[in-house]
């Protein structure tokens, strides 16, 4: 049900994109970012660099030739002078950016002298306009007068239309009243000297009326530059021979005015205000654009639907599959994406994508997709807090918080005082004999106080006094003063200040309010966690617990030392297989794993695992009724449990046989004495007393083994080992005489150890004796110290009968002789050795034994010295 709860709604996804492409549908039909995308679009244009057109002068009307022909207008006359010079000049093209829409009121005959000019030269465009006759009436096409019309080579319309923002960026290469059947001044100044160039142009089936402007073929103009990138001469100095004719010869002229308060100034994007190109500048740029086909278009607004709705979409796709940190850097991604897809497509398509709007979306995309996530982590987060809420608080850490009562009776139930007293707000709750404890006049809050029998507090809790003081038994009549102290340092370990406030802070911000209450849920589970997953990691036995297949989910770090593998190594591993690889009792192994994972049923059985006797406990572990049931397997390391009781029937076997025969053998002498079936004499006493001395010896034996067990580290002091070394050799020098056995002792200098001397010295007497009894007469045994770094290496090299090889690794086990030593009849019990190898693992000293049949033995013991 919580999980159903916290998902997000089937319909939220889908209405969210909805809202966004309806975002996205109206930014682009109301051009809500029309100057955010004139912006881009300039930022775009001038990271360009377009080539001016080389074939291209022009012949500026500026101050100076103002000054030196005169006041504006001039004759006409003059204009047809220049057509006649730069017809002479073999100019190409000329084309003229000056209206001639009125005839000449102080000079007609000019009229016609400027026609015959324009229609000898045969290579003349000349302008027309668009405009309102007046103001308030409608729009006409303002053309040359008559003479001039049917002169020209061509004609074309000089109407520029500026955008939101001011600034002119481009041209429609077709206009006009009712249909659009006039080029561009440019256009037509192109056609003419390039045929190649089509005449772009849209035929309307529908001609509208007569006072409307119709325009198509827009194009934007990518500017070669500022003012003055084109060459360009004074009227004047042309007039005046001063230009070399070289400069117009199959050249395209183009005459315009450039004077201040003159002619039109455009402003564009590559140009200031303060100067802004004139209108022959701007029709030079234009031309220049449809001869280098550099003209850029505007991307048809089907696709720039398609292409915003299309970006749009990426976020939306997008956004879900990405962490919470990764949305902010895709959406500048994003943003970079679509501002690169409009500058890839202007300079190699030259088309132009207003790309804003795409943006603009992509921009609101991320804060409702961020609300939307907030609304869904707010919900989960609320239904989640809701039911963590519910779950039982792991407040045992912390004493401060249980209640006041409840840690006096729990502290009553383990420490057992012989009075107490438990008052709250001075009202007595719990007492027996109070006036016992009326001498005391002292609380400290939060702190115990102590005297000889007694032990008080003060604790504050809930608007609440609270005090509690034990007395302790008479330390002269229990005489158990030990454990009153340790009851006092008990006292003293906790810790009543870490109280819990169960009204946690809360703020005016709500978010810093969820954020806290997460803190605290996020507390409480990881309190649990930690609670968990201590109490598994120090359990003493090993903690498998597998899924319903079999296979390992969890292990703990007993597991994993028996095991010889980590964490990541066990999981998803098979539990059998596992195991299988440990021990031998494979089937008994698969019984039990079978019996929890196939019945259901909980098992118990006992197998060795490696080094190790293991009580293997398997039971099904379920987790909730949701999921399927697994299994969980305890292990417990009873190999001392199991060594145990091979010791005591060891200690039986060696208690039945071997100590009990010589007093059996002891006990048949005296019978035969009694019965007169043996008489009295002094080898019937030497038998006696060999077999009391064997009794004994083999009790000494056994005594000395146990002694040695029980030793601690506290035992310990610090002891010469050389002259523990130099009596054991004197020990065992009788016996080493009687059979010609030579001892030598090589030593460099004293060697201090920290262990007990005793039974260091024992246990070089057994390997001394060990040497002298198991090697021929007539020998030597050669012992020797060496110090190295950190320790002290002694040897002990006899030239005895030696140790088969397959009886070296259990030479120190107990209760166990060699078959060589048997069949020659030597007695022994097999403790010397054991007692030599519980002495070293007391003292962490290293034992090594070489042994060749027939050569002799060495062992070799390594004392740490640091």
């Amino acid at each position: 049900m919580t999980r159903e709860l916290t998902d997000p709604h089937p319909y939220e996804q889908p209405l969210l994109t909805l809202a966004l492409l309806l975002v996205c549908v109206f930014l682009v039909y109301t051009q809500a970012a029309k100057r955010l995308d004139l912006l881009a679009y300039d930022t775009a244009i001038q990271a360009l660099s377009v080539p001016a057109s080389d074939d291209l002068v022009i012949i500026s009307i500026d101050e100076k030739s103002l000054n030196g022909i005169g006041q504006w207008p001039w004759r006409r006359a003059i204009h047809a002078q220049l057509v006649d010079k730069l017809n002479r000049y073999n100019a190409a093209l000329i084309s003229f950016d000056i209206l001639f829409s009125e005839r000449d009121a102080g000079y007609p005959e000019d009229d016609q002298i400027l026609a015959n000019s324009i229609r000898s030269s045969g290579n003349v465009v000349l302008p027309m306009h668009i405009h309102p006759l007046s103001y308030g009436s409608s729009l006409s096409e303002i053309l040359p007068i008559p003479e001039l019309i049917d002169s020209a080579k061509a004609l074309g319309h000089v109407h520029v239309e500026l955008d939101a923002d001011g600034l002119a960026r481009g041209i429609y290469l077709n206009s006009g009243v009712g249909s659009d059947h006039w080029p561009a001044l440019s256009m037509a100044m192109a056609t003419e000297v390039n045929p190649m160039i089509q005449y772009i142009k849209q035929v309307e089936d529908v001609v509208k009326a007569p006072y409307i402007s119709v325009k198509s073929e827009y194009r934007l103009i990518p500017f070669a530059g500022p003012r003055g990138t084109y060459p360009s001469f004074s009227y004047l100095d042309v007039m005046a021979d001063k230009i070399p004719a070289e400069v117009f010869r199959d050249k395209v002229v183009l005459i315009g005015a450039a004077a201040v308060g003159l002619g039109d100034t455009i402003p564009t994007p590559v140009t200031s205000q303060d100067t802004p190109l004139s209108g022959v500048e701007f029709h030079a740029n234009a031309y220049s654009a449809i001869m280098n086909n550099t003209g850029i278009r505007h991307v048809e607004d089907i696709w720039v639907y398609l292409l915003t709705f299309a970006f749009i979409m990426i976020p939306i796709l997008v956004f879900p599959r990405l962490g919470p940190t990764m949305v902010m850097p895709a959406t500048f991604v994003l943003v970079t994406l679509v501002a690169a897809f409009s500058y890839v497509l202007l300079r190699y398509d030259n088309s132009w994508f207003p790309p804003m709007n795409a943006i603009l979306g992509i921009l609101i995309a991320y804060p409702m997709w961020s609300w939307q996530r907030m609304r869904h982590l707010n919900r989960f987060f609320s239904l989640e807090l809701e039911r963590l809420d519910k779950e039982p608080d792991l407040g045992f850490r912390r004493i401060g918080q249980k209640d006041d009562e409840q840690v006096f009776l729990s502290l009553l139930a383990l420490l057992k005082p012989s009075q107490y007293l438990f008052t709250r707000n001075n009202h007595v709750l719990h007492c027996f004999d109070k006036e016992v404890f009326d001498s005391i006049r002292s609380y400290k809050t939060n702190e115990w106080s102590h005297d000889m029998y007694s032990s008080w507090i003060q604790l504050e809790q809930k608007d609440a006094i609270t005090r509690l003081a034990f007395k302790w038994q008479d330390v002269s009549i229990s005489g158990d003063d030990q454990h009153r102290k340790l009851i006092i340092e008990f006292l003293n370990k906790l810790d009543f200040s870490a109280t819990v406030d169960r009204k946690p802070r809360r703020y005016y911000e709500q978010v810093s309010n969820r954020i806290m209450q997460v803190r605290e849920a996020i507390s409480s589970m990881q309190d649990m966690r930690t609670f968990i997953s201590k109490g598994f990691e120090e359990m003493p036995g090993a903690v498998i617990v597998t899924d319903p297949l079999g296979n390992i989910v969890y292990s703990n770090s007993q597991a994993w030392n028996w095991l010889n593998s980590d964490a990541e190594e066990l999981r998803s591993q098979s539990v059998i297989t596992t195991l299988s690889n440990f021990t031998e009792e494979r089937e008994k192994l698969e019984l039990g794993i079978n019996a929890v994972l196939l019945k259901g049923e909980e098992h118990e059985t006992e197998l060795n695992l490696g080094e190790r006797d293991v009580l293997l406990h398997c039971l099904p572990f379920i987790v909730d009724e949701n999921s399927d049931a697994g299994m969980m397997i305890s292990m417990s390391d009873i190999s001392q449990i199991r060594q145990q009781q091979r010791e005591k029937n060891q200690l039986i076997d060696f208690l039945s046989h071997d100590v009990r025969s010589p007093l059996v053998s002891q006990l048949a002498m005296l019978q035969g004495l009694r019965s007169g079936r043996i008489t009295w004499s002094n080898e019937l006493i030497s038998d006696i007393e060999r077999h009391a001395k064997r009794s004994l010896n083999l009790s000494e034996q056994f005594l000395q083994v146990t002694r040695a067990e029980q030793i601690s580290q506290g035992d310990f002091y610090e002891f010469d080992l050389l002259a523990a070394i130099e009596n054991a050799v004197d020990t065992v020098n009788p016996q080493a005489k009687d059979k010609n056995i030579v001892i030598d002792l090589v030593a460099e200098d004293s060697v201090w150890f920290q262990g007990n001397a005793e039974l260091i010295e024992r246990s070089i007497i057994n390997l001394l004796g060990n040497a002298i009894k198991y090697s021929p007469n007539d020998t030597r045994i050669v012992i020797e110290i060496v110090n190295q770094e950190n320790k002290a290496i002694l040897k002990i090299q006899d030239q005895g009968h030696g140790i088969a090889s397959d009886e070296l690794p259990h030479i120190f086990d107990r209760f166990r002789r060699q078959k060589s030593s048997e069949i020659q009849g030597e007695k022994g019990a097999g403790l010397g050795l054991s007692f030599v190898k519980v002495v070293t693992d007391k003292h962490q000293i290293d034992v090594k034994v070489s042994s060749e049949l027939g050569e002799g033995t060495c062992f070799e013991l390594s004392f740490p010295t640091q």
